[in-house]
C-alpha cells in the first residue's frame, strides 16, 4: 500500500507483476461500503471482471483490516498546511472536509459579510477573514496533483478545512462557480490562439468584442460583436520549381597546327609500335646529326 485515506475510504496499492518486471497501481474506492466498493487497475487485462493484481490488493487490504492496521485513530490537523482532495470547488467535498457546524457557520457569515480577496492569480488566492475581531489569513492554491493546498493560522485540529477556509471556498463558489481556479490560470497562450482566428490578440482592446468562458476547466471564446468575422487564411501559392536548361555544347575548333598533329601521331605511333623500333629511330637521328657536322665537301 502506498496511499490510504481514512476520510474518503480509499487506498492505492503498488503491485508487481509475477511474469514481467512491471509495477501496476490498483485503486480501491469506498472501502467502508462493501456494496459500492470499486476496484481499478492500470494493467491492460480485459478478459474478465477482475485481474490478479486487483485480487492480490483485495487480499492484502482484508488482511490489514483484520489486523487493525488501517485504524488511523484520532488525527490532528495542522491548519498551516492541509490538502483538500478535490479537483474543483465541490459543495459535497466541502461538507465532508469540514463539520456540519463549521459549514453552517460559514453560510451564516456570508449572508452579512464577505472575505477580503487580496490576491487572485496563477491558481492562487490570498484572502483575509475577520471573525470576532481577529483577522485570519487564508491561502489556497492548486498543487501538481490538481488538488488544493490550503493554509491558515486558525486553530482547528479536527477537520482538514477550518472555518475561514470554508468561508473563502464558499464565497468563490457562489461568486464565480466551481472552476474559478481554472479561470485565474495563465491561459494567455490558449487565449491568443482562439483570438488569432479573428485577427485579434490579448494586446488589443477586447471590450464589448469578446468574452472568455470556462467549461471543464478550459477557456472558450464568445464573440459579442456580430460584425466580427473569422479571418480567411491567406493561401500562399506554391513556388514553381526552376528547371535549369543545359548549356549548349560548343564543339572545339580543330587546330590546324601540323606540329601538334604530328606530335600526336608520333606519340600514338610510339605508344602503339613495339619497343624495338626505338633504337632504330635513335640511330637515324644520330646519323643525321653526324652528317650535319661534316664539312660541306664531305656531305655528299
Amino acid at each position: 500500500m502506498i496511499e490510504y485515506d481514512n476520510l474518503f475510504g480509499s487506498a492505492v496499492f503498488r503491485v508487481k507483476d509475477d511474469i514481467y518486471s512491471t509495477f501496476y497501481k490498483v485503486y480501491i474506492q469506498k472501502i467502508k461500503d462493501p456494496k459500492s466498493l470499486s476496484v481499478r487497475c492500470t494493467c491492460p487485462y480485459n478478459l474478465g471482471d477482475i485481474c490478479r493484481h486487483e485480487a492480490a490488493s483485495l487480499f492484502q487490504l482484508q488482511e490489514m483490516i483484520d489486523k487493525n492496521m488501517l485504524d488511523a485513530g484520532d488525527v490532528e490537523y495542522d491548519q498551516r498546511h492541509t490538502v483538500a482532495k478535490m479537483k474543483f470547488i465541490d459543495l459535497k467535498s466541502l461538507r465532508l472536509l469540514s463539520s456540519p457546524v463549521v459549514f453552517t457557520e460559514a453560510e451564516k457569515f456570508l449572508r452579512t459579510n464577505k472575505a477580503n480577496i487580496e490576491f487572485a492569480k496563477d491558481e492562487t488566492v490570498k484572502a483575509a477573514v475577520t471573525l470576532d475581531g481577529n483577522t485570519y489569513k487564508v491561502i489556497i492554491s492548486k498543487n501538481e496533483e490538481r488538488n488544493f493546498d490550503t493554509s491558515c493560522d486558525y486553530v482547528d485540529t479536527e477537520h482538514p478545512l477550518c472555518l475561514p477556509k470554508v468561508i473563502v471556498f464558499l464565497q468563490l463558489l457562489n461568486s464565480y462557480g466551481p472552476h474559478y481556479f481554472d479561470s485565474i490560470r495563465n491561459w494567455d497562450k490558449e487565449k491568443n490562439k482562439l483570438l488569432e482566428a479573428y485577427g485579434y490578440s490579448l494586446n488589443d482592446d477586447l471590450t464589448n468584442k469578446f468574452e472568455f468562458t470556462y467549461k471543464d476547466g478550459k477557456p472558450f471564446l464568445r464573440v459579442l460583436d456580430a460584425g466580427i468575422k473569422r479571418v480567411t487564411p491567406v493561401t500562399i501559392p506554391a513556388r514553381q520549381a526552376i528547371v535549369e536548361e543545359p548549356l549548349p555544347v560548343v564543339a572545339e575548333e580543330k587546330e590546324s597546327s601540323s606540329c601538334r598533329h604530328t606530335g600526336l601521331v608520333l606519340f600514338s605511333t610510339l605508344i602503339k609500335r613495339p619497343t624495338p623500333i626505338l633504337p632504330l629511330m635513335w640511330y637515324r637521328v644520330k646519323v643525321t646529326m653526324t652528317a650535319m657536322a661534316l664539312p660541306v665537301k664531305w656531305r655528299r
